[in-house]
């Protein structure tokens, strides 16, 4: 086994994901508190932990927040990440920096998104990860490795406020429209089948396929919350409800199929991932359950009409 020393920034959803996924392997890895936007800090960590791999989660993720507090959003999104692949580009250390598949607007399904097809953000946060993956690129050594994974709607198994299944169980309302979706679940496993490859470049990380929130809905209803109600809405009508208009993306995932990562179809995975989530949710602790719902409501009532029928979740 290789032995890889992985540095983890970002404590959020994602980087925990990852911890909780190499710890059990025996992989070395550790979330570092650091702040990003300060390269003293970043360079005193790497030289503290001496990794052979860094991986940035970091970032402020929220469409309204990063547009009212575009300074912020910057500072963290796009110079924190620029230092952190500063230092990775200095110290030789391989860097997997997450940017977003919200680059992008497809069409329609026909118009999937390939790697170096020109972003078209529609929201400042969108911008910013454009802007990080082109500091990232600038001004580096010629020996410099890193990747940029672009995933889109992360969704997983997980009792979290973050999961957007979960986010699910409090709407109302449900669009039909086709979107690209990644499995975290998966992204684990072709994160480390990465890491052992070291390609360089762009990637986009997302299952093949498509879904809509109205058929992961129809899902959630049938294996978690039987009550959930469930209307379906033109993207019109969400644009409405939402301060920050959604784009809806698809993304060509061929480049990572050919590095010989194994990905399962997301009609597949959403099934299997949904069954899951719905058995995590029966055995969690009705307090923390409780919590993790009430945390995705406040979010919930920004952006579209939400039930009561959660509730019936926690009896």
């Amino acid at each position: 086994m290789l032995k890889e020393k992985i540095l983890i920034f970002g404590n959020g959803q994602i980087g925990n994901f990852y911890n909780n996924y190499f710890k059990p392997k025996k992989i070395n890895s550790q979330i570092v508190k650091c702040d990003i936007t300060k390269l003293n800090q970043v360079k005193a960590v790497i030289k503290k932990y001496k990794p052979t791999v860094a991986i940035n989660t970091a970032a402020k993720t929220n469409l309204e927040w990063c547009g009212q507090n575009k300074l912020e959003a910057f500072s963290v999104n796009v110079l924190g990440a620029d230092n952190i692949a500063q230092i990775c580009s200095q110290e030789k250390i391989y860097f997997i920096h997450f940017s977003s598949g919200c680059i992008f607007e497809s069409r329609d399904v026909k118009d999937a998104k390939k790697e170096d097809d020109v972003p078209n953000p529609k929201a400042y946060y969108s911008w910013t990860k454009v802007w990080a993956e082109q500091m990232i690129e600038f001004n580096k050594s010629k020996d410099f490795k890193y990747i940029i994974l672009r995933p889109r709607q992360p969704v997983s198994a997980q009792v979290s406020h973050k999961n957007m299944l979960v986010k699910f169980l409090t709407f109302k309302n449900f669009i039909d429209v086709p979107n690209t979706a990644t499995v975290l679940e998966d992204l684990m496993d072709w994160t480390w089948a990465i890491i052992r490859k070291k390609p360089v470049g762009i990637l986009h990380a997302a299952n093949p396929g498509f879904s809509t929130p109205y058929e992961m809905a129809r899902l959630l209803k049938k294996y978690v919350l039987p009550s959930l109600p469930i209307k379906k809405i033109s993207k019109q009508e969400l644009n409405k409800l939402t301060p920050n208009r959604r784009v809806d993306t698809i993304l060509d995932v061929s480049k990572l199929e050919k590095l010989g990562v194994k990905i399962k179809p997301l009609d597949i995975r959403i099934k299997e991932i949904v069954k899951e989530l719905g058995q995590n949710i029966k055995t969690a602790d009705k307090k923390l359950l409780k919590a993790e719902l009430e945390k995705t409501l406040v979010q919930s009532k920004t952006r579209t009409v939400v039930n009561d029928e959660w509730r019936e979740l926690l009896k």
